[in-house]
């Protein structure tokens, strides 16, 4: 490759609610759709895809399920590395500051190497379930103090390649995330993460993944 220019167009929707003292979404609806354009050493590379999100309030307090879903397709061949949509990992860094739920990202895919899966279509479903925050009074000291741990598990399945038993691959994972917000000298709040994923696909050994993320800035 001598030369890549790209341009997206993204259109977002959201109406999402929370009940007093939220760390989280807790039910609404999210949806995006993007256009993408790659123009690669004189060829043009075109794809679109698509994320819905759906989340349901349970009775319990600041307890939560969502169901995210993602679509997209290239109607340019396989071969073309440009035309493929990839998918593995948790996709956080070691030091961040970007979300760290970075899991909820539709080319995310916790248990398997970055980039590992990819396909020039692709289906995705994720089901998470997102457990009340637990909040401490008393871990640290007023200048550096841990606010609270925020619990969440999920369950993603993909399908890619779905236009042709030769390249098709689906894979399963399951995983869980913890995040702990630190506030220190009363103005700056950190977030640690630790998550870590298991990943079965057909041909493959269960795989596994083990990430710790910390996101400096909010």
């Amino acid at each position: 490759m001598t030369s890549l220019t790209s341009a997206r167009a993204k259109l977002v929707y959201s109406n999402v609610r929370s009940s007093l003292g939220k760390v989280d979404d807790e039910k609404g609806e999210k949806a995006t759709l993007v256009v993408a354009a790659d123009y690669v050493d004189g060829t043009f590379v075109p794809g679109f895809y698509g994320t819905f999100d759906k989340g349901f309030a349970l009775p319990a307090h600041h307890w939560s399920i969502w169901s995210r879903s993602a679509a997209g397709f290239s109607p340019t061949s396989a071969d073309n590395p440009f035309a493929n949509f990839y998918f593995g990992g948790f996709g956080n860094n070691w030091v961040d500051h970007g979300d760290e739920k970075r899991y909820r990202e539709f080319s995310s895919f916790p248990g398997v190497p970055l980039d590992d899966i990819g396909g020039r279509n692709f289906v995705k479903s994720t089901i998470e379930w997102n457990l009340p925050p637990i909040r401490f009074r008393n871990v640290g000291t007023p200048g550096f103090y841990v606010a609270w741990v925020r619990p969440a598990v999920f369950v993603s399945g993909v399908a890619t390649g779905l236009d042709s038993s030769d390249l098709r691959r689906t894979a399963a994972s399951v995983g869980g995330q913890l995040d702990f917000q630190f506030s220190a000298l009363a103005t700056l709040d950190m977030t640690l993460s630790v998550g870590a994923g298991i990943a079965a696909e057909k041909h493959y050994g269960p795989r596994h993944e083990v990430m710790v993320s910390l996101k400096v800035l909010r």
